[in-house]
């Protein structure tokens, strides 16, 4: 019983090691580089809308 379940688990190892080899591989650096431009992207995009809103309640306080 031990042989086959061995010899079931290296049949498995075949498989996965075949589907891995299918796989395109990953750029690790370029996922990272694209995520932090995003990041950084969205920070600038937060930190606009906090200047518009000073300005538009800084220009409300005016008007009144």
């Amino acid at each position: 019983m031990l042989v086959v379940i061995a010899i079931l688990q290296l049949i498995m190892i075949g498989i996965l090691l075949n589907i891995n080899g299918k796989l395109k591989p990953r750029d690790y650096i370029a996922e990272a580089m694209e995520r932090d431009r995003r990041i950084r992207e969205e920070r600038e995009r937060k930190r606009q809308m906090e200047l518009w809103s000073h300005e538009a309640s800084a220009d409300s306080a005016d008007h009144s």
